[in-house]
């Protein structure tokens, strides 16, 4: 099983990640569509990132009324057909990077298959996927 991990030091705010995952899932470059989010401000010691990525809890699938959402190499997987597009999983999401499309359906990230796109396009390393032992 893997994770995505945020390295803060290493982040510039760019948002290359949330483009490249918007591209690759939606067809356009769209912050608003990425299934992470990367979020700045400036504070007393200057800039500060942070990123919300899915970390995996599955309280997405618990609340999933129809058994549309599963748990598949650590990542919740979307079962289109059985999804009533309810929206409970986006409601439940604690790091709120589920958001529903224009069709009702969730965006759930599935690290693009165990490639993931964002840990790919970011240009300083600040998205990393790691192995998880023991689990």
């Amino acid at each position: 099983m893997h994770r995505l991990v945020f390295a803060m030091e290493n982040c510039i705010g760019c948002r290359l990640c949330q483009l490249a995952c918007s591209g690759r899932h939606e067809g356009r470059f769209s912050p608003l569509e990425a299934r992470l989010a990367v979020v700045s401000r400036y504070g007393r010691q200057g800039l500060v990132v942070e990123a919300r990525l899915c970390d995996a809890c599955g309280r997405c699938v618990d609340a999933c009324p129809t058994g549309a959402l599963t748990m598949g190499d650590g990542v919740p997987l979307l079962n289109n057909d059985l999804c009533d597009r309810c929206g409970v999983c986006a409601a439940e999401c604690p790091q709120e990077v589920i958001s529903i499309k224009d069709d009702g359906l969730p965006r759930i990230c599935d690290h693009c298959g165990g490639q993931p796109v964002c840990v790919a396009w970011c240009p300083h390393g600040a998205l990393k996927l790691e192995e998880v032992s023991g689990q």
